[in-house]
């Protein structure tokens, strides 16, 4: 190893000790086992960009979750070290693989079984979601789908159509059918526009599945419903209470318009990838599917309770069992899982999410195979 790696793995060794806390970590000691998160992960890749004038998406901790894989991949990528009150020349990237939206989620090729493609939530990350790609076993592909713009300077997709016929073009290229697919938060739209797309080409959808997604457009509150939340307030706040809101709407706006401002400087552009999903929602309309569909959500908590069948989240939104989904989707299951909207998909909770979501995968299987043999006959 030459004098230029191991200046590399000194400063990344350097940065591992910071954002995780320990005393020492090892060249081969991997980010995950040390505690690494999403998190983390976004603060250290933005680090390594500011040190070395390369830039990698989150993801490739998959690829080399190790300081001595990290710093293999910024030595081919030519890397400087930088000064480090200096800000470096980026340097021109170049693709690490093939794909912009595909990332195998384990080593290797992952076993003989269909695999399993889950897109990432809102901000197109896939990091949050190892642990349960993991614990569906490493017998069967486990795909992530990110968004495009976590590299670089491609552009984000404002369409969920278009972003699902990119992820298809990607997904054809390892798999030819028939298709399980998912989606986390707002992932789960685009899954579903993935699973019609599909269908549509006449491929074999068996399984789709959402995980706490809700529609693109949630149902708007009544007038009544905004006034009883106020009365609410105002009983549990007393008078103060609507100088209270006027001041909370004030930072709220305060607080939008500061972040719009500092957005050029967010880690991995995570606010473009925001703003563009969120023009996306608002110009997708939802088409009626009729093949399964399979929802996880969390158990219903909201912050108003203003009728009796009613019950509204701090968000402002009705907090539903179906996610609202029903009346699109005919088909639908709801499973109720542990934790919260986040924390459903990390660990301890994940345990429960993936053994039902592997019972879910084994039934889509047993119920395909009658359908499978009778078309190729």
């Amino acid at each position: 190893m030459g004098p230029w790696a191991v200046e590399i793995e000194q400063r990344l060794a350097g940065f591992w000790t910071d954002l995780l806390g320990v005393a020492q970590v090892g060249a081969n000691d991997s980010f995950f086992d040390l505690g690494g998160h999403s998190l983390i992960a976004v603060r250290l890749f933005a680090m390594v960009k500011r040190s070395f004038a390369v830039e990698f998406p989150i993801s490739v901790l998959f690829q080399a979750p190790t300081i001595r894989k990290v710093a293999a991949l910024i030595a081919e990528r030519g890397g400087t070290v930088a000064d480090p009150g200096t800000a470096p020349a980026a340097a021109t990237v170049t693709p690490l693989r093939r794909f912009t939206h595909l990332v195998p989620m384990h080593q290797g090729d992952g076993g003989p079984r269909t695999p399993f493609f889950l897109v990432a939530g809102m901000f197109g990350n896939v990091l949050n979601l190892r642990h349960l790609a993991h614990l569906i076993g490493t017998d069967r592909p486990f795909y992530g789908l990110q968004a495009r713009g976590l590299l670089g300077d491609a552009a984000p997709h404002d369409d969920l159509r278009q972003a699902a016929t990119d992820m298809i073009a990607e997904m054809v290229q390892v798999h030819k059918g028939p298709w399980m697919v998912g989606g986390f938060s707002g992932g789960g739209i685009t899954a579903l526009e993935i699973a019609r797309q599909l269908a549509a080409a006449g491929d074999h959808v068996q399984a789709l599945v959402m995980l706490d997604t809700p529609l693109p457009q949630r149902r708007a509150l009544t007038r009544a419903d905004k006034m009883m939340i106020h009365r609410l307030e105002l009983a549990a706040q007393g008078p103060a209470y609507p100088f209270r809101w006027l001041a909370g709407k004030v930072r709220h706006r305060l607080g939008r318009d500061q972040a719009q401002a500092t957005a050029q400087d967010a880690a991995f552009h995570d606010h473009a990838i925001e703003q563009a999903f969120y023009r996306a929602i608002a110009a997708y309309q939802v088409q009626p599917w009729d093949g399964p569909l399979t929802l996880f959500r969390p158990p219903l908590r909201g912050k108003w309770q203003v009728a009796a069948d009613r019950l509204i989240s701090s968000e402002r939104a009705y907090v539903l069992p179906d996610n609202d989904w029903t009346g699109h989707a005919p088909r639908l299951e709801v499973f109720e899982v542990p934790g919260d909207h986040d924390s459903m998909v990390l660990e301890p909770n994940v345990r429960v999410l993936a053994a039902r979501l592997r019972r879910v995968i084994a039934a889509s299987e047993r119920a395909a195979t009658p359908a499978l043999k009778q078309a190729a006959e």
